[in-house]
């Protein structure tokens, strides 16, 4: 009987450790989803951070799936909630007791911080490493530099998404049509970039009248993890074809005092390296890219092969001039390897890269010391319709 006491107890004991599986379990209903994140400073001299969240409300996305516009319907598929802390941990801990969900940071999609706050030594990463280590954040979550407030950028009308952070990712994702922008920038790399201390860029947002503006980057130092200036979009449209980002979009030139456009379509780098002595080096930068004429000129016939190659000189200047603005400003203003040339000797020239890795970017600064060449190649495929022709 005794023994049978026992094992009745001992089966008890086990089944309470298998129930405790759920003890922290919330419904899908009292969640409160947030899915974007505004970091500022605060103005209340107490407090330094301002944290705005948007958070989601379901039965407005469920209205804004019927054709309602979010911003423009009875029930907002959204709503900002902000709140002042000295901390990241502190304001998501005031936030949780301003809602009436828990807040839930699963689907969190965009952390926007502004230009001021990532100026500050160190506290940029500070910020990313609350998000990083959130068992509830995911590593692909988007990282924004606000040109400004980035609260101001939760704010804006959401057109034909049903909360502004849809509207946003959306543009984040247009780098197919526009090379002027960065491709997303992912908290998962942004970390991978810190934790190498080399130096990169990051998507940028700026608010415009009615909407925003993503085109432009922001330059961090890999060392110091701060903001240290930003490159503008055809600065940022030469960086992304010396770092092989270039997806598509559209290269204006001119030709006979008339702006054309290209299309690209494909486009590849090649970087090659001689070393002049140890702290010398010399780089040359093979950019090319194929695509289609998407604008013709009223007048001129692009048909015959000798304006194909003046069209084609024409668009091999602009990329080289892009890309050199944008080495020019990396290696005499900001001093930072943002092109990835670092990256590139500690991959493919290793003995070399090592006795000088300190020194690259920061300390002697070889980088601003190195030559670097750039040849351009365009292809044209294709000229796509002709309206008129010097022929007729």
């Amino acid at each position: 009987m005794l023994l049978k006491k026992r094992s009745c107890w001992t089966s008890l004991i086990c089944i309470l450790f298998l129930l405790t599986g759920c003890w922290d379990r919330i419904e899908i209903d009292q969640r409160g989803f947030v899915v974007g994140v505004a970091i500022d400073y605060s103005n209340t001299p107490k407090y330094k951070f301002k944290g705005t969240y948007q958070i989601v409300v379901p039965s407005g996305l469920k209205q804004s799936s019927q054709g309602q516009s979010g911003s423009g319907s009875s029930n907002k598929a959204y709503f900002n909630l902000s709140t002042t802390e000295n901390s990241m941990p502190a304001l998501s801990s005031r936030l949780a007791i301003r809602t009436s969900r828990s807040p839930y940071f699963e689907h969190l999609k965009i952390i926007i911080i502004s230009s001021e706050v990532a100026k500050d030594d160190k506290i940029f990463a500070d910020l990313l490493d609350f998000f990083l280590r959130n068992s509830e954040m995911r590593r692909g979550v988007q990282i924004l530099i606000a040109n400004g407030k980035a609260s101001d950028i939760l704010d804006i009308p959401t057109f034909n998404e049903p909360t502004p952070i849809d509207y946003i990712t959306s543009i984040a994702r247009n780098d197919r049509k526009s090379n002027y922008m960065l491709p997303e920038s992912r908290i998962g790399d942004v970390h991978e970039f810190l934790v190498k201390h080399e130096s990169f860029a990051i998507q940028t947002v700026k608010l415009e009248e009615k909407g925003v503006s993503m085109t432009g980057s922001a330059i961090f130092d890999g060392h110091t993890k701060e903001l240290v200036g930003f490159l503008q979009g055809d600065e940022t449209q030469g960086l992304n074809f010396v770092t092989d980002q270039i997806k598509g979009g559209i290269i204006e030139a001119k030709i006979k005092d008339h702006t054309f456009a290209f299309r690209a379509e494909r486009a590849k780098s090649k970087i090659t390296m001689q070393q002049l002595n140890p702290t010398k080096f010399k780089f040359n930068i093979k950019l090319a890219t194929e695509g289609v004429l998407d604008k013709s000129i009223s007048d001129y016939d692009p048909s015959s092969s000798e304006a194909i190659k003046d069209l084609e000189k024409s668009l091999e200047d602009m990329v080289k001039a892009n890309t050199l603005k944008a080495i020019k400003k990396l290696q005499q203003t900001y001093k930072k390897d943002a092109l990835g040339l670092g990256a590139y000797l500690y991959q493919n020239h290793y003995k070399i890269w090592k006795p000088i890795a300190d020194d690259w970017d920061q300390g002697l600064n070889i980088f601003t010391q190195s030559e670097i060449n750039v040849q351009a190649e365009v292809i044209i495929r294709r000229i796509g319709n002709i309206i008129k022709t010097t022929e007729e």
